[in-house]
Formats: C-alpha cells, sequence, structure tokens
C-alpha cells in the first residue's frame, strides 16, 4: 500500500499516466507558466551549460544560444532556466524597457514539475557482484538525493516494482533492498572461459556475424595453446566457429529484452510532465542488430521529454576494453581486439543523443549517481519553431552551441518529426501547470519478440474509461489501466439490468480510472462478494488484481464472468491474457479455443491464438492461424503485421551460416514472405507503421 501522502502513479511498462493531487482550494493562482511541448509548432531541447570547472552557469539569455537543425540556424522563440524546483524565463536585453525596474529574485518563479527518476537495473547484463554494488549505491542515492515531491521507479530487468512510480521513498527503497541478481551474465561469461576460449562476446560477435578471420585465428591460437593434444590431429576451427554462433544467438534475446523496456520507458513516460531521467545501469549488451531499435528510442525519448544516462556497471574492470568508431562488422585485424567493445556502443549512444552522458571507468557508483541528480536539477529550456514544418517521420538532427567562450553546452542531439497521437491527456493542477502532460504515441506496446494480439492485451490508444452506469463520472485525472478496459467494462454493465444496493462496486471503479489500485481492489472484492453483484463488478475486479499483479485472483474472477455471460467474447481475450501472463500458454490456448468454436472468424480470437502460439514457439501453427486471420474482408491490419513478424521470427530462427560459403543460408521464401506482409501492413495502415518500416529497414540489410 501506498503511504498517505505520497504521490503514486501507476505504470505499466509502456504507458504512464499521472495522478496529481490537487492544491487546497484557497492556493493562489499561479502566474502564466511556460509551456513545454514538442510537436508541429515548437521543439523544445534541454541544454546543461557548464564552465571550465564544471559548475552550471546561470544567466544565459537566448541571444547567448545557437541553435541549428539538419545545419540551418533555428530562431530560439523563448528560453526557460530550470533550477531546482522553480522555472524562470530568460529575456533578451533588448526586450527588457530601460526604465523597467528589476524584479526581484524568484518574483517570475512559476513552480517546475517534479524531478522524476527511473534506476533500471539490467539484470540480465549484470554480474551479480556489480549488481550488489549497485544496489548499495541506488540505497544511497534515493537516501540522500530524493527530495521531497521528486518521483521514482526502480525497473528489475523489465518489470517496473510496483507496478507504479511513486513519491514514496521508503517504498523505492524497500523494492531496491528486496531486488536481487541473476545468474544469466555470470553464466554466459563462465560459456565464454570453457574450451575453445573466448576472451570476450565480442570475438564472438566478429567471427559469428563478420567472417573475421584473424579474429578466428587468434581463438585458434589460443585454443591450441590450452590443449594442444587436440591440434594435433585437426583444427578446432569448427568448433569455436558453431561456439561463436551459439554465442551470439544467446546474446540476442537478452539483448532485444532490454532493448524493449527501453523503448516501452522512452514511450510510456510522455504522459508525465517535465523532464524525465532514465538511469540504465548495466555491463552493456549486444546490439549490433538493433541499431534501428535504438535510433527509434532516441526519437521517442525526445518526444516524451527522457534523458538517459548510463553508468557502465564494470566499473574499472573494463579489461582494456575502449569505445571507439569500429564496429564489430568492420573487417578485422586493423586494430586489436581490445581497441573495440561492442557492447558498450549501445548504452553510450542512448546517452550522448538523448542529452545524457555516460559514466564509465569509475568504481564509485554512488558518487556517479549523485552526479546525475545534480545534472537534472539546472538545465535551460530552448524553445524553437522548426524551419521544416512538415511532420514527415524523419529524424531531425539538433546541435546547439553557447557563444560565450569558455563554456561547454550538452543537449540531445535530434527529435523525430511525427504527430503525436490524438490522446485525452490528464489535466495538470495548478500546482504542476508549468508542463502539462504530452501524449503518448501509441498504446502499450506488445510482448517482446511476439506478435501484437488484439486482446493480449489490446494495442490501441488510449481512451478515457467510461465508468459503468452506476459509477460516478469520471474525474479529469481519470487515467487508463488498460487501453480499453473502460470501454468493455461498460459494454458489459449496459447490457445488464440496473444494480441495486451497495455502492461499493462504482467506488471501486471510479479508483481504479484514478490509478488507485489497492483501493479499488478492496472496494470491488467486497463488491464482488455481495449476493446480487453483477458480472461488470468481478469483470472490474479481475482488471484491478492483473494491475498488481495478482494474475490468479484476475484469472478466477474472469472465469466467473465468462460463465456468468458466455457469449461476451472480450473476457475469453483477457482471461488468456491472464493465463498467459502465468506462462500457463496450454490453459490460455484452452479458452481461446472455446472462443473460436463459438466465433469462429472472430479476427481479435485469431490474433490472441496466434500470439500464444509464437509464444510457445509453435510458429508454423500461428502463420496458419494469422493466414485464417488475414483472409476475412477487408483484411485486418493486426492480422497483417503479425502474419509479417512471424515470418520473419521463423526466418531468424531457422537461418544457419554456411562456413563454405561464408554466408547465412535461410529460407528465402520467409523473408520475402514477410518484406510483402509488411508493404502489404503499410498500405493498409494503423498504428504500427513506424515498426513496419524499421523491420523493412531491417531485412533489407540481410543479406
Amino acid at each position: 500500500m501506498t503511504r498517505r501522502g505520497a504521490l503514486a502513479i501507476v505504470f505499466s511498462i509502456g504507458a504512464a499516466a499521472s495522478a496529481a493531487p490537487q492544491p487546497p482550494a484557497s492556493s493562489p493562482p499561479q502566474p502564466p507558466p511556460p509551456t513545454f511541448r514538442t510537436g508541429t509548432l515548437l521543439v523544445e531541447v534541454d541544454a546543461v551549460v557548464r564552465d571550465d570547472k564544471g559548475r552550471f552557469v546561470q544567466g544565459l539569455t537566448p541571444d547567448d544560444f545557437e541553435l541549428l537543425e539538419e545545419g540551418k540556424p533555428q530562431q530560439i522563440k523563448s528560453i526557460y532556466v530550470i533550477t531546482g524546483a522553480t522555472i524562470t524565463q530568460a529575456r533578451r536585453a533588448s526586450e527588457a524597457s530601460a526604465s523597467e525596474a528589476p524584479a526581484p529574485d524568484g518574483a517570475n518563479a512559476v513552480k517546475a514539475p517534479p524531478r522524476v527518476f527511473v534506476l533500471f537495473f539490467d539484470q540480465e547484463h549484470l554480474q551479480a557482484n556489480a549488481f550488489r554494488r549497485l544496489r548499495d549505491a541506488a540505497i544511497e542515492f534515493l537516501t540522500r538525493e530524493f527530495k521531497p515531491g521528486d518521483v521514482g521507479g526502480i525497473v528489475i530487468g523489465g518489470t517496473m516494482a510496483g507496478n507504479q512510480l511513486t513519491s514514496d521513498r521508503e517504498a523505492l527503497l524497500n523494492a531496491v533492498k528486496h531486488a536481487q541478481a541473476t545468474s544469466d551474465k555470470s553464466s554466459r561469461r563462465l560459456d565464454l572461459l570453457e574450451w575453445p576460449r573466448f576472451n570476450s562476446e565480442s570475438e564472438a560477435v566478429r567471427i559469428a556475424l563478420a567472417n573475421d578471420r584473424d579474429v578466428l585465428a587468434q581463438v585458434v591460437r589460443r585454443a591450441c595453446q590450452d590443449d594442444p593434444n587436440v591440434c594435433k590431429n585437426d583444427t578446432p576451427e569448427p568448433l569455436i566457429m558453431g561456439k561463436a554462433r551459439t554465442i551470439v544467438g544467446e546474446l540476442r534475446p537478452p539483448a532485444m529484452r532490454t532493448v524493449r523496456t527501453l523503448q516501452a520507458l522512452s514511450t510510456g513516460l510522455a504522459r508525465l510532465p517535465g523532464r524525465k531521467t532514465v538511469i540504465l545501469m548495466t555491463e552493456g549488451f549486444f546490439v549490433d542488430e538493433a541499431w534501428a531499435d535504438l535510433r527509434q528510442i532516441v526519437g521517442a525519448a525526445a518526444r516524451s521529454n527522457v534523458r538517459i544516462y548510463s553508468l557502465d556497471a564494470r566499473g574499472m574492470d573494463t579489461r582494456g576494453d575502449n569505445l571507439s568508431q569500429m564496429s564489430a562488422m568492420d573487417a578485422g585485424g586493423a586494430a586489436p581486439l581490445e581497441a573495440y567493445n561492442t557492447v558498450e556502443d549501445g548504452p553510450n549512444m542512448l546517452a550522448v543523443d538523448t542529452g545524457g552522458y555516460a559514466i564509465r571507468h569509475t568504481n564509485k557508483f554512488a558518487e556517479a549517481l549523485a552526479e546525475i541528480a545534480q545534472d537534472t536539477s539546472a538545465y535551460y529550456v530552448l524553445a524553437y519553431s522548426p524551419a521544416i514544418s512538415a511532420m514527415d517521420g524523419s529524424f531531425r538532427k539538433i546541435v546547439v552551441r553557447v557563444k560565450r567562450p569558455g563554456l561547454r553546452v550538452r543537449a540531445r542531439r535530434g527529435y523525430v518529426a511525427a504527430e503525436p497521437a490524438h490522446v485525452p491527456a490528464a489535466a495538470p493542477s495548478r500546482e504542476n501547470a508549468a508542463a502539462p502532460a504530452a501524449p503518448v504515441a501509441g498504446g502499450t506496446p506488445a510482448p517482446p519478440d511476439v506478435p501484437v494480439a488484439a486482446g493480449l492485451p489490446p494495442v490501441t490508444t488510449p481512451e478515457a474509461a467510461a465508468p459503468p452506469p452506476s459509477a460516478a463520472g469520471s474525474s479529469p485525472d481519470a487515467v487508463v489501466l488498460r487501453p480499453d478496459s473502460g470501454e468493455r467494462v461498460r459494454t458489459l454493465a449496459s447490457s445488464e439490468e440496473p444494480e441495486h444496493g451497495s455502492t461499493l462496486a462504482s467506488q471501486g471503479w471510479t479508483r481504479y480510472q484514478k490509478g488507485d489500485l489497492e483501493g479499488a481492489l478492496v472496494l470491488l472484492e467486497k463488491a464482488a462478494a455481495e449476493p446480487d453483484a453483477r458480472p461488470w463488478v468481478r469483470y472490474a475486479l479481475g482488471y484491478a488484481a492483473l494491475g498488481l499483479g495478482h494474475r490468479e485472483e484476475a484469472a478466477d474472477a474472469w472465469e466467473t464472468v465468462r460463465r456468468a455471460v458466455p457469449e461476451f467474447t472480450p473476457v475469453y481475450l483477457d482471461l488468456a491474457d491472464a493465463y498467459a501472463q502465468t506462462q500457463n500458454y496450454g490453459r490460455a490456448l484452452d479458452v481461446l479455443k472455446a472462443a473460436a468454436s463459438r466465433w469462429p472468424d472472430n479476427v481479435d480470437v485469431l490474433n490472441a491464438i496466434g500470439t500464444i502460439q509464437v509464444r510457445r514457439g509453435a510458429l508454423d501453427d500461428a502463420i496458419k492461424t494469422f493466414t485464417k486471420a488475414v483472409s476475412v474482408k477487408p483484411p485486418d491490419g493486426v492480422a497483417v503485421f503479425n502474419l509479417a513478424r512471424t515470418y520473419e521470427l521463423r526466418y531468424f530462427k531457422t537461418r544457419r551460416y554456411s562456413p563454405n560459403d561464408g554466408r547465412w543460408i535461410g529460407n528465402n521464401a520467409d523473408l520475402q514472405r514477410a518484406r510483402e506482409e509488411y508493404q502489404q501492413y503499410l498500405s493498409i495502415g494503423g498504428p504500427y507503421e513506424t515498426a513496419a518500416r524499421n523491420a523493412l529497414q531491417n531485412l533489407d540489410w540481410v543479406k
């Protein structure tokens, strides 16, 4: 339970919303605040300016900055400076009247939005000892640097602790203290050291993906030194190449999970006001096949006002690896192996391009986190109208300079020129009016490495949840925890007779809409226990339970609804989702097959079945299911996208590297079908157009 008085923000990876506390009625009105936004009319760029001693520089005006977009100078419309908890406007010297008396300090200041910190422990890319040191540093950071009014979240692996952001320091500390390391990274390290020995993951990448003969020769020499008897009669090359391919295959899934979590954070934090800080704590991850995804994260971070800081958890123990411009796909031999490190490139690029920075080669993790906290407390915001107003989806590079000598400036390096999706934003309180919530660019993302299914959960633009007939009206700060939960509950409630008696259910649903899951669960459980409780009450109870991670309770509630109203299609989809989240895929399929027996041509049901089949690894069956879903007229866009994704997955799952041919061998028919279905999806249109274009770009690289 969240402590009384603490700001709690319900957060599911991929969607975030705030329920800001309303100020007392007697609060004096705030002066007109600046507006922070990105869109067709105004682009805003945060800039941190420091002198040669690393101190933040105050007193700069628009005349002191130069801003270029795609190499062309842009006129700065306005500039604000955030220092601590206040925002003040900086004016050009020419704008100040000579007769105007100087305003006292703070006279034109308004309250800044709260600082938001998300500490992301990249669990699958952290060895146990590094994880423990980071955990201790995070505890010190929360104890010393996390101030009243700040908002924080703890992400362990791909899960937000407590499924929410909160201003409750004790809740955050408790989440960190109970976090546990995994053995994944350590196990991969031990696998590297087994004969034939690899000194780094980069060696495996160079051999498996670039067919680097020089690197292969180095590993062969090392293997023969470690075990000369093996090399007397034969070469260990085939074993080494096979091990390299195995290592790369093991690197891909955890790397993609990390990338997907960062994508979800960069998009989902959009609804929160002001600047958000994501601190990525990692030893690095394999990125050579995910550069397009990383660029997408940079674009989403720009739209959501997110800055990513990366903290290299290896500390001083980086074994001499230094970041360079060499990629793992470059020809080997021109530089020593220790001159490049593919696992560093991704975290460093994300940090630099989003306006944060990378902290490396230090064991003082607590000091590093304190430095990041200081960096988020003082910065300028430059606003300009881009000369190119068309929102064409392109990534546009930004350069910010300071004209005064001896000063250094750091800002994000670009943004994606795309129209934000239209969603109703939560009404900000006057206390936080300085930065209204930005719209979310899209709905809840699909789970990693699987297609999207219309019911697992539905992927749509979130809409304001509508209460059941007997519930109170939605408050202005209502939030949606599942994209269409309000619509589904309302649909079910409208088919029932008017409810009599207790208002517990209405009160519980209202709390759910406001993001108070704990309070909603208590009230809805009591309402569901009443003898005359309607099915919609148990349906709403399932949503509250699932939002808190009580998957079994959600499934029990929805099974009751299915028995009571077996003709209500959405409950089958939600029920299957609950079972899938517990990895009970057999039970999920049973539910969906029961739905398919009632509605054999229902596209949502078919998409859900196909998604479960993909999660089970039954790609052939999934292709048959999605093909059937695509056959409806007109073709369903989600089904087309899912079919393309599944062909793509099957192609990469079955392709093999041929040492004799020096290239990858795969089912080109699957590759071609994936391209065709992605093109078909683009012709239909829908919310996944960016993902489809990125997939086509990635497939174009396949040789």
